[in-house]
């Protein structure tokens, strides 16, 4: 198994339509890519305008394959619009 983990920076005051719009549809588009377990999505409690995604991706070739997607570009056109600056992505291979 294979986890992305993402912190999302969200604009000052787009957190409630950035929250709305990934429960909407953003976390489904994700969570519906071939080799995806699942998407959640945390708030943070010190810093609310900071958000945190997971996924859980079978393999590495997976999550690659989704960024070339047309799913892919259907998620960064629903999140992108919120982002306050660039996301801090890692991956993890879980043992």
């Amino acid at each position: 198994m294979f986890i992305e983990r993402v912190e999302i920076p969200v604009a000052e005051g787009q957190e409630e339509a950035f929250a709305k719009a990934m429960a909407e549809r953003g976390l489904a588009v994700l969570a519906s890519a071939t080799g995806c377990f699942s998407a959640r999505l945390g708030r943070g409690v010190e810093s609310p305008s900071k958000f945190l995604l997971l996924l859980e991706w079978d393999a590495v070739e997976s999550h690659t394959a989704f960024t070339q997607t047309e799913a892919f570009g259907e998620f960064a056109a629903i999140a992108r619009p919120f982002f306050a600056g660039a996301p801090a992505m890692e991956h993890f291979d879980m043992l």
